[in-house]
């Protein structure tokens, strides 16, 4: 069973799963012989459980985000679980007596404070269970936009529903609760009632059904299943013992906080792993844009863009820079003798060459057809002209069989190239280096081609 949120689980996280499982479970064991043991600790509860809102308020705001990317009702009613229990457990922090004394702030013991936390564990359960089971049950495609909007809407609805159920409606009907917990803070009478049988097969049944709907075959079911049983040892290390303020009761916090964070810690793994894929997604696209996809280099626009940084450099830095127009002579009749696959091959092995040819921090562009153009940033022209006459060199040593009017005469595959070179003295606007390169590639097809010119002093606009 899937639902996209994450992918299959990799062996690292799931060895670290299973030994996170060992850890508490070895824990909760040494821990339950010593359960009874009074503590000198003082009254946390305000702060655990605001710790616990705090946390569940995060992971309900993360699965509902991702709800509304994937639209899958099961994510949305998951994130309904925890957002129901973030509510509830803020609800429970603003009755206690510490945090609002007087009328408002309910006695431990009382008949609704015991209530408030048997259906705030009980509904969490439950709706985690009903997550599951919409997950085993629910369509293919996703939610439409406009019904994932008010499948969303519902969501929160229901859990708004059901705090004003156990809150305000329930209450009077229910048997006095207050007389499991004393007000010494002895819940033993709780211990023994239904009570805890009720949350137990609650959280058992919500283990159980994330096991078998969802088999683990993602990383966040895992941690899931771990949040759901971390949930489990915190009723049995409660009930293990029988008075607040003991190892047993501080100790089932722990493990009712430990599966919070749990969970929280999978989530934020998960936008962790999210950015890192768009990141990737980005860099891919982004070289892919700037990329030529048959020789591998740069387009037309990057070149552009390279340019015009270059020639917009303010006076201080600048610096002369020479551009190289390359040109690939006859190509047309290569083409039409060998084919276009022979001449795309013949591209790629000619653009491999250039760039061979060329420094670290040169550009290097394919400008279209058989057409290569390059910038030599902080060249001047007579080192300019020796890589041109290299790159010429280097070309026709590929030995790459061109197309011949004479069977006896053996020809290869060459380049014309022009060049213009940029002093640091010209202002920006004044020169056009590409069509001055241009110009100087049109004057080595003139003279014979399979050579490198550029243009005379008297052919350069003034200035």
């Amino acid at each position: 069973m899937k639902d996209n949120f994450s992918a299959a689980p990799s062996r690292p996280a799931m060895i670290l799963a299973g030994m996170l499982m060992l850890l508490m479970t070895a824990a909760a064991a040494l821990l339950l012989p010593y359960a009874n043991q009074p503590t000198a600790g003082s009254n946390l509860r305000p702060v655990l459980i605001t710790a616990l809102a705090v946390n569940n308020s995060i992971i309900a705001y993360l699965i509902l985000l991702h709800f509304y990317v994937k639209r899958r009702p099961a994510t949305g009613l998951l994130g309904t679980a925890f957002a129901y229990s973030a509510l509830m457990a803020t609800y429970q922090l603003l009755m206690l007596p510490e945090v609002l004394p007087g009328q408002l702030g309910l006695q431990l013991g009382s008949h609704l404070s015991i209530w408030l936390w048997f259906a705030r564990l009980a509904g969490f359960a439950m709706l985690i269970m009903l997550a599951m089971l919409c997950l085993a049950w629910q369509p293919k495609p996703p939610l439409s936009p406009r019904k994932s909007s008010a499948f969303l809407l519902g969501c929160l609805l229901l859990a708004l529903s059901l705090i004003w159920l156990v809150t305000q409606w329930l209450p009077p009907y229910l048997p006095d609760l207050g007389q499991l917990v004393s007000q010494q803070g002895d819940y033993r009478a709780l211990r023994n009632s239904g009570l805890v049988i009720a949350l137990l097969l609650c959280w058992g049944g919500a283990l159980l059904s994330v096991l078998l709907v969802t088999r683990l075959r993602s990383a966040f079911h895992c941690w899931l299943a771990l949040c759901c049983y971390g949930y489990l040892l915190y009723l049995v290390l409660l009930f293990s013992s029988s008075q607040r303020l003991t190892v047993g009761w501080y100790a089932s916090r722990f493990f009712e906080q430990l599966a919070a964070t749990i969970m929280l810690g999978a989530l934020l793994f998960e936008v962790f792993r999210l950015q890192k894929r768009l990141q990737s997604s980005y860099s891919q696209a982004y070289e892919t844009s700037i990329r030529d996809s048959l020789t591998g280099l740069f387009s037309r626009r990057h070149f552009d863009n390279a340019l015009d940084a270059i020639r917009q450099r303010p006076p201080e830095q600048a610096r002369p820079f020479t551009v190289l127009m390359a040109d690939i002579d006859h190509f047309k009749r290569y083409n039409d003798s060998f084919g276009h696959v022979q001449g795309d091959d013949c591209l790629r092995q000619i653009a491999a060459c250039m760039a061979q040819q060329l420094r670290d921090g040169d550009t290097l562009a394919r400008y279209g057809g058989e057409e290569f153009i390059a910038i030599l940033d902080g060249c001047d022209e007579l080192h300019a002209a020796q890589i041109a006459e290299r790159i010429r060199c280097a070309v026709e040593q590929l030995a790459i069989p061109a197309a011949s009017d004479s069977p006896a005469q053996r020809a290869v595959v060459t380049v014309s190239i022009g060049l213009h070179c940029q002093p640091a003295t010209v202002l920006p606007g004044e020169h056009q280096p590409v069509e001055l390169a241009d110009k100087a590639l049109y004057l080595a097809k003139h003279q014979g081609r399979n050579r490198v010119c550029r243009l005379p002093d008297a052919a350069l606009p003034a200035g």
